[in-house]
């Protein structure tokens, strides 16, 4: 099997905050996050720390700058108590992307919208997830309503935007 390679504008943050998928599932999934932050070096710091227990996959910044975790293939920790589509433990199948943003109401710059689209969509190419299959923290995290982020994000509008990178618009 060919393994993904994280394309070299991606700056490598290596979390230790992973393990194996079960039985070496492929991802079929990508949860969108925001971190809850005011800088993306708070995120970065907390997210390679063993004792926050936490990682994502990718991380991407105000500015558009992308940051690699976690390689794709392993299980980050990012979905905690969560379901997808009737199924539990998100985190086996889904590749988490995080938005450095304050979760408070605070706008998701364009160029990192943009960013973040095109994460999604080269993911969505490798892994053959359908756009479809791109949800939010928000609407996985159980019991419904303990989480909220990404806040604000137009969830069907990037998916549109996802989709017509995956059509070469």
């Amino acid at each position: 099997m060919i393994s993904f390679t994280p394309p070299r504008h991606w700056q490598p943050r290596p979390s230790p905050n992973h393990n194996q998928r079960p039985n070496d599932m492929r991802p079929s999934a990508i949860v969108l996050h925001a971190d809850a932050s005011n800088r993306i070096d708070q995120s970065l710091d907390w997210c390679r720390r063993p004792e926050s227990k936490v990682s994502y996959h990718v991380l991407i910044g105000r500015t558009g700058n992308v940051f690699s975790l976690v390689h794709p293939e392993l299980r980050a920790w990012h979905a905690g108590r969560s379901e997808l589509d009737g199924v539990s433990d998100v985190n086996d199948f889904s590749i988490g992307v995080c938005l450095s943003n304050r979760n408070d109401g605070e706008a998701y710059p364009a160029s990192q919208l943009f960013e973040a689209a095109r994460v999604c969509a080269l993911l969505c190419r490798f892994y053959n997830i359908q756009p479809s299959r791109i949800t939010t923290h928000a609407l996985t995290a159980r019991p419904l309503g303990r989480k909220t982020d990404p806040l604000g994000l137009d969830l069907d509008a990037f998916i549109v935007q996802v989709s017509q990178l995956l059509r070469g618009r």
